[in-house]
Parts: structure tokens; C-alpha cells; sequence
């Protein structure tokens, strides 16, 4: 290959070998050093050559005049952009030993003669990829960073601030410290121009190399990176508090600048590890083509040969045959029953088909309270050849949200019908309708509520029936399978999927509701129970119809959810004195849920005494409280009882308010003689009330012996009212107790079914004190912030917990408890988590398992208290490893002395 010569003989490749080899400096003052010029025009040589025949003259440091700044960080710089500059615009003026560094493949080619190293240095310096390099650094084990121009320490690797190099080696490396001289240390580090402090990094980004890569975990909802699971949940509690905590999070490597002292060197970054960092990333390429091949494969649902490795539930539904046979990504499975894609062209005109089978579901909901009682009894009843007519007739949820849950699978489903055709002419024929009239304007909504209605009864009066080529023939049943495939490509388990098929089957008898009264209105000669009779087959069960498929598929479900025992959630890791254990990995003691307690405590007083009180020593003083729970009178509560003279007087507060006696001095204001509510202070002071009674209810829930459901705890009555005439609040000998109703069994049974637990004593004082001096007032203050609003009035007067305006929900229950225990266990103990962590606790501190072996059949009253039976808690709540091949782990006699055994 052909050399450009210099003027002077000197070949550019005898340049670039002088780069590799210690370079010959001159050590006079006034001599200063010399280097045959190097023409501006000269290109960069592809490799270099054997020396010429003329011999190599010796390599000099060049003079003071070449500049290479404008080649500075062209390579190395480059490939950091979220990174902070190594040098400021002021120290790139002058010449610099960066402009020796290059990309990984520039070492192959010509090297760029370094920079004027000024008189008085006699070591020589040496270029590698990614770092600068000095005798006299190498002899004390540092080395510089050639991005960030930074002293990293090859031994600990971690950047060392040029003012810090001694303390380093006196604290690390005590017996390098005899080759250290301040002096010369400060000569090279300066001539070398390595930042005096040490830079401070973002990321991601690539590696910053001579730093060590950590195994860390990155935030999902931020930049932050830990290496402590426990560090990453503060973190989380702290800046994400509003946000549910990931039960995992995502693996990463990261860098830091030191690992010890404190402010931002000590913060790590996310270092992506790229291919091709100096290195010939080939092998990385094929390694990733290999493992992206895996991943295409899990891409897809597969279906083991072997009958063993596939569950009962997919042996019997044979639904991951279905979804392999379509030979689609999972992704797209799952993409067929996703909501209406309001962004895509192809369903930008499906923006009211949410609200459209919204108002059809309604609409029929509402022809229940106008429909024969009968009718609606053989509409509840699935299989009456077996078991009769049911006594129970089809009726609404008890709650109005329940309603909004169940539709969303119906908007799914027929989402899924407009998006493809199935195996049916007629069907297809009612769907295409269905689709002209969302893409044709001006049509009116009761058109297409009717033509709902036409679409989901022409699907749910069809016989499907399989074939070879069609396992999942019905396309009801395969909106079932389909939603409940995860994005992993396995399947939902059975005990999820019988949700889903009650609220299938629900709707579907709403939908044959309106079809009965359709058919009795239209046709003078038909009644609502000729035109039952004619439905019937399509909502019972043992017939060809879809009901019968989905009410088959229940059965299976529930049996197998109901003999299965769940997997253990729960790991002891103190086996002697039970005092810490790890719910789903996360460390939970003992001690730390005791001090979630002391804290919601001194904060319920503090609420108490300086918000709603504001100041005021006031209190009711009681030794007994008389109560009569088999009184049923309406608006009767032991604070109404004649028999205690203590509550009599409840406008203590009030008139405290009215005086403006404590901090009540601007709650009534007079103005022209008239005095007026101050409302924006009223309403300051029932959200202050709401605060505290979020947290009673807290307390009501995680103090109360086994926990109430969420939704039965939130709806409690202190007193009997019109429509329930059994109050939730009543006082058995001296425990202030909440009974609760398993609303639950109410909607499926008709009958309450009600479970006591005992208040702990702080509670209790602060219910009653809440009851006889505070209530009065805040039902003052609501009458007049919400003016004549009645559900707000019945709220204040009638409710036990009251959240400002509302009642409270079980996600605001959830929440107060997340907000509580994070800081203390570092994990969100909400609802469902605390049933099973109380549970397994409730059990060690009572009784040994191998003392109840012998009563593991028979219902105790823990179980009963939780709202269910004692198999279902031995099978589901609080299971450790050492329930997985005994019994239940403990009896306790009475429902109260459960209560205060668990505050015990």
C-alpha cells in the first residue's frame, strides 16, 4: 500500500508507530522540543506500513502552535448525547491530549500525534481505546477517562477528583502511597487536563468506562436506579405514592461515580449495553438473533403433546388449541377483543358504541321492576329440571357501578363481531347492519341500541357446533377465550374466568328480558310467560345453546377453583417466634405493623383534638352503654337510647361553634346585622372530618379481628332506617361491635348473614365521642354546604363513615391503608394483601397447627368472621409452606374473642 511522505522524508506510518512507543522528550527548558512539520493536507492512513529504508528519526512531542481542538470528542464524545460535555467551550481553546482519541476502529488507522505536553515532563504517554494513560499514573493504578477527562481508579473503579488522589490512596491502597508525589501527581494531572472535579452523569446511556457495572433495578415511572429492592420502595412511596407499587421491577445494569459519600456522585444510571464497544460484535449479533428466534416462539400460544404439562382447566376447554390454530402472535389474539381503537381509520367510527351498549343494558335493567315476578324467577333459574323454579327472582346489583363492570365485556364482544365475520350467514348479516349504522351519520341512537339487540340475540339463539376444523365454534365463547389470554400467551386461571362468565351469562338474561317483553307488547295474543316459554331454551342449561355452554364451562370452573389449593404467598422467616415473615418476597415484621398503628393513632388524636375540635376540651364521659339489639324501630341506635343520659345533650359542638369559642372564631360571621355561614370554613372542616373518619375506618378494618369485606365496612349504618331496620353498630356487653352484613351472600341467598367484630378501645372512644359531639355538627355544616342534595343529607345522618360528600368505596379504603404501611413495611398493605398477612399471623399467635388437625372440617369462627367458610380460608388465606400439608391452624370459640385476641 502506498505512503504519503512528509517534506522532510518521514513517512505518515513511522508517525503513526512513534504513537505506540514511548515518545523521546526533551528535557532542556531552553531547548524546546522539535517535530518535523506534518503537512494540513495529509489524509489519515488505512494501516501503516514497514519502516523505510531511510531510518526512523526520533518522535517528538509536537509544537506549541499544532491544534487539535477541533478534533476534540468527535468519536468518543459523540456517542455519550445524554450525557454532560467533558470539557467546558473555555478549555477546548488550547490544545489537548482528547484530540488523541478516537472510535474503536480508529486505532487501526493513522494516530494523531499528541499535543505539546509543555517543558519539564519526562514520562511518557500512550493512547487506548477509551482511556489516556501515563507511566507514572499506571505506577499508583490510575488511569483518565478519555470522554469525561475524569481520574478513575482501575482497582476500585471509581472516579477519583484530582484533590482527592492522596486520601484515595491512604483509605484504598495504603501501600502504593511510597511512589506518590504530590508535586508530580499535580504536574501530569494538569498538563493531561483532567478535570478537577469529578463530572456528574445521566442516563441512560452507554458505559462510561474505568466505572464498575452494577446488577440494578430501574423505577417504571422515572429515571431512578437502585440496587436495593428496599431502597427502590421507598423511592416509590415517596415520589410514586399515587401510584399502585409494581409488584416487580425491571432488571438493568447501572454505573455510579463512588460508591461511598454523599450527593450525586453516589447516584447510579441506567448504562444500556450496547454491541460493538471496541470489539468485534459478531458473536453479540448472533447471539441476539438466536434468543429474538426464542422469543418469536413464546410469541405464540403453544400446546404441549403430552397431556401432563397442560392444566385440567385447557384439558377440558381445549382453548389453547383454538389459539394456536389461528397461527397469530399472541398480541394480536388478544388485539381482537381490545376496546374500539378510536385512532385507527378502520374504527374511528366506533367512538359511541361504548355508550351505545351502555344505554342498551340500562334500558333493560330498568324493565326488571316491571316484570312479572315469575318471569323474572324462571329467568334465574338455569337448570329448573334439576333444581325447580328458582324462589330467588333475576334482580338489579346492589350497587349502580356493578352494572358499568359487567357491560365492558359486552362492549368487547361486540367489538369483536363488527371486527370479523363468523360462521353465519344471518349473524353476519345483523352485524354488517350494526356497522353501516356507526358509519352513517345522522342515525339515531335508539336505531342502534335496537339494532344491539337484534345482533346479540340472533348470536345467543344459535346452535354452534363443532367441527374439525372449528374447536371454538361460538363466537361468545371465543370473546371468553380470548379475554382471558394473558399477553404471555398463557390462560387466565378458572377461578378469574368465573367472573367473567357471571357477568357474560347476566347480560345475557338482560338481553332475553327485553327480548319477553318485546314479544308480550307487540303481539296482543302472547303474554310475558307464552313468550318465556318460547326463550326458555336459550337461557337454561342440558340444551344446544350458548347459555348452556357458558353455565357447563362454570361448573368446571368453580369445581376445579374449589378443590385447588393455592400456591403459598407466604414464607416464614422467623419459624420461632413468628415475628417477621415475606408476603410474595417482600419482608414484613411484626414490629414494623405495630408502628403502622401508633402512627394512624397519634394522628386520629391529633385530627380529633386540633381539626375537629379545634381546641375545645370537650368530651362525654360514659361508664355504660345500654343498647337493646333486638330493637328495630327506625332510627334507633344506643346514641337514642333514653337510658343514657350522657348523649342526650349532642349540640355541644354546635353551640361551641355558634359562641366562636376555640378555633371556631370565623365560622359564623356577621354581616349587616345578619349573621352568615362562612362556607368555605365549613367545608374545610368536614373534609378535616372525612380524614379522620377515613382512618376509623382503617382501623375498623385491620383492628377488628378478621377483616370485613370492603364494600360491606363502607356501607354501614349506626342507626335502623326505613329500608333496614338492623343497624350495623351496636354494643354487646362492653365491646362497641360492628356487625357486618356479607352483602355478598345477600345478593346470591336474599339473606343477610351477619358477622360481629369488636371495636379496639381507641376506636370505640373516638366512634362514640365522634357520634354524640361531632356528627351533629357536620350534619349542620353538610345541610348547608350541599343544600338540599338528600343523598348527602341520608349520608350524614344515617352512615357510620362518611367521606365529605360520598360514601367510601373500597378503593379508598385500599388507599388510606397503602398510604399508612408503605412507610413502614415498605409494600402497600391494602385489602386483599392484609387478609392473607393477618391470617397468617392470627393463626401462630392463637394455637399450634398440630392441635387442631382434628377440627380442620368444622367451620371456627375466624373464618366465619373473614365472611366465609373454614375450607375456603384453609385453602386461600394466609398459607405458608407449613399449611400445605396439615390442617388449619387454629379454633377460636366466640366472634368477639376473636376480635380482641388479634388487637391483643
Amino acid at each position: 500500500m502506498g505512503l504519503h511522505k512528509q517534506a522532510g522524508g518521514q513517512s505518515l506510518a513511522q508517525v503513526a508507530n512513534a504513537a505506540t512507543v514511548p515518545m523521546e522528550i526533551t528535557t532542556d527548558a531552553a531547548s524546546p522540543p522539535h517535530m518535523p512539520a506534518i503537512p494540513q493536507d495529509d489524509k489519515i492512513m488505512n494501516s501503516p506500513s514497514a519502516p523505510s529504508d531511510r531510518g526512523d528519526a526520533p518522535m517528538h512531542s509536537p509544537p506549541p502552535t499544532f491544534d487539535m481542538s477541533s478534533q476534540v470528542g468527535e468519536s468518543a464524545m459523540a456517542s455519550s448525547p445524554h450525557a454532560p460535555g467533558p470539557r467546558s467551550p473555555q478549555d477546548m481553546e488550547a490544545p489537548s491530549l482528547m484530540s488523541l482519541v478516537h472510535g474503536p476502529s480508529s486505532i487501526s488507522r493513522a494516530a494523531t500525534p499528541v499535543d505539546q505536553m509543555g517543558t519539564g515532563m519526562t514520562d511518557d504517554v500512550r493512547v487506548e481505546p477509551h482511556f489516556i494513560c501515563h507511566p507514572y499514573l499506571d505506577s499508583i493504578d490510575l488511569v483518565v477517562n478519555a470522554e469525561f477527562g475524569f481520574l478513575a481508579c482501575r482497582t476500585c473503579k471509581e472516579g477519583i477528583a484530582t484533590t482527592a488522589g492522596r486520601a484515595h490512596l491512604v483509605n484504598k491502597h495504603p501501600e502504593l502511597l511510597s511512589t506518590f508525589d504530590q508535586g508530580h501527581f499535580d504536574l501530569i494531572t494538569s498538563q493531561l487536563r483532567v478535570t478537577a472535579s469529578l463530572p456528574t452523569i445521566t442516563g441512560p446511556r452507554p458505559k462510561v468506562h474505568g466505572l464498575e457495572v452494577f446488577d440494578a433495578m430501574a423505577c417504571s415511572f422515572c429515571s431512578m436506579v437502585y440496587t436495593k429492592q428496599k431502597k427502590m420502595k421507598e423511592h416509590h412511596g415517596l415520589q410514586h405514592r399515587h401510584i399502585p407499587m409494581p409488584q416487580h421491577w425491571r432488571s438493568c445494569k447501572a454505573q455510579r461515580m463512588k460508591p461511598e459519600g454523599a450527593g450525586t456522585l453516589r447516584q447510579l444510571w441506567e448504562v444500556t449495553m450496547e454491541a460493538g464497544e471496541g470489539e468485534d460484535s459478531r458473536e453479540k449479533v448472533l447471539v441476539n438473533k438466536l434468543l429474538e428466534e426464542l422469543g418469536e416462539q413464546l410469541d405464540t400460544v403453544q400446546v404441549p403433546t403430552d397431556g401432563r404439562l397442560v392444566t385440567p382447566w385447557l384439558l377440558t376447554t381445549r382453548w389453547n388449541e383454538w389459539a394456536k390454530w389461528f397461527k397469530k402472535p399472541t398480541d394480536k389474539l388478544r388485539a381482537l377483543v381490545a376496546l374500539p381503537r378510536l385512532s385507527s381509520p378502520n374504527e374511528e367510527h366506533y367512538g359511541t358504541l361504548a355508550e351505545s351498549v351502555r344505554s342498551y343494558f340500562e334500558e333493560a335493567a330498568t324493565l326488571i321492576n316491571t316484570t312479572d315476578e315469575l318471569v323474572l324467577q324462571r329467568l334465574n333459574s338455569p337448570d329448573p329440571a334439576k333444581e325447580g323454579i328458582s324462589n330467588m327472582p333475576f334482580h338489579k346489583h346492589m350497587h349502580q357501578s356493578t352494572l358499568k363492570q359487567y357491560i365492558h365485556p359486552m362492549v368487547c364482544f361486540i367489538t369483536m363481531l363488527l371486527r370479523d365475520l363468523w360462521f353465519l350467514e344471518g349473524a353476519n348479516m345483523e352485524i354488517s347492519r350494526l356497522d353501516d349504522m356507526f358509519q352513517e351519520d345522522g342515525i339515531d341512537q335508539s336505531q342502534i341500541v335496537h339494532q344491539i339487540h337484534m345482533v346479540l340475540l340472533k348470536v345467543w339463539t344459535t346452535p354452534w357446533s363443532k367441527s374439525k376444523f372449528h374447536i371454538v365454534p361460538d363466537p361468545t365463547e371465543s370473546c371468553l377465550a380470548l379475554l382471558t389470554l394473558n399477553h404471555d400467551g398463557s390462560f387466565k386461571q378458572p377461578k378469574d374466568v368465573t367472573k367473567l362468565i357471571a357477568k357474560f351469562e347476566y347480560c345475557m338474561r338482560l338481553t332475553f328480558l327485553k327480548e319477553i317483553r318485546a314479544r308480550a307488547s307487540s303481539n296482543p295474543q302472547e303474554d310475558e310467560a307464552d313468550a318465556c316459554d318460547g326463550l326458555q331454551p336459550w337461557f337454561t342449561e342440558k340444551n344446544y345453546s350458548t347459555f348452556a355452554r357458558l353455565r357447563s364451562l362454570q361448573h368446571r370452573a368453580s369445581a376445579i377453583a374449589f378443590s385447588t389449593m393455592s400456591l403459598p404467598r407466604i414464607w416464614w422467616t422467623d419459624s420461632e417466634a413468628w415475628s417477621s415473615l415475606s408476603y410474595k418476597g417482600n419482608p414484613i415484621a411484626f414490629s414494623d405493623v405495630c408502628l403502622i398503628f401508633r402512627d394512624v393513632e397519634e394522628k386520629m388524636v391529633d385530627i380529633w383534638e386540633n381539626k375537629v375540635l379545634r381546641g375545645l376540651k370537650l368530651r362525654v364521659d360514659y361508664e355504660q352503654i345500654l343498647d337493646d339489639p333486638s330493637e328495630r324501630s327506625v332510627g334507633y341506635s344506643f346514641m337514642f337510647d333514653p337510658r343514657n343520659t350522657c348523649f342526650q345533650d349532642r349540640a355541644r359542638l354546635v353551640r361551641a361553634v355558634v359562641n366562636g369559642q376555640g378555633g371556631f372564631s370565623r365560622f359564623l360571621l356577621r354581616q349587616e346585622d345578619e349573621l352568615v355561614w362562612n362556607r368555605a370554613a365549613l367545608r374545610g372542616w368536614l373534609q378535616d372530618y372525612a380524614e379522620m373518619q377515613k382512618l376509623l375506618l382503617m382501623r375498623a378494618e385491620m383492628l377488628s379481628g378478621a377483616p370485613s369485606r370492603g364494600s360491606e365496612l363502607t356501607a354501614m349504618m349506626y342507626r335502623n332506617t326505613q329500608a333496614r331496620d338492623t343497624r350495623n353498630l351496636m354494643v354487646f356487653g362492653k365491646h362497641l361491635t360492628l356487625l357486618g352484613q356479607y352483602s355478598k351472600m345477600t345478593a346470591l341467598t336474599g339473606r343477610d348473614k351477619l358477622i360481629p367484630h369488636a371495636l379496639d378501645a381507641l376506636t370505640s372512644d373516638l366512634l362514640v365521642q365522634d357520634l354524640a359531639l361531632a356528627r351533629p355538627f357536620a350534619e349542620i355544616a353538610a345541610k348547608i354546604c350541599f343544600g338540599d342534595d338528600e343523598e348527602v343529607t341520608r349520608l350524614y345522618r344515617d352512615h357510620l363513615f362518611v367521606n365529605f360528600n360520598k360514601a367510601f368505596t373500597s378503593d379508598d379504603l385500599s388507599a388510606v391503608m397503602a398510604k399508612h404501611s408503605l412507610p413502614r413495611v415498605q409494600y402497600a398493605l391494602t385489602i386483599n394483601p392484609w387478609r392473607h398477612v393477618q391470617t397468617a399471623w392470627k393463626r401462630k399467635f392463637k394455637c399450634a397447627m398440630e392441635d387442631v388437625v382434628e377440627m380442620d372440617m368444622e367451620d371456627d369462627v375466624d373464618s366465619l368472621q373473614a365472611g366465609h367458610m373454614r375450607a375456603t380460608e384453609n385453602r386461600v388465606y394466609g398459607l405458608s409452606t407449613h399449611s400445605l400439608a396439615a390442617a388449619a391452624e387454629d379454633v377460636l370459640p366466640l366472634f368477639l374473642q376473636a376480635s380482641t385476641g388479634w388487637q391483643e
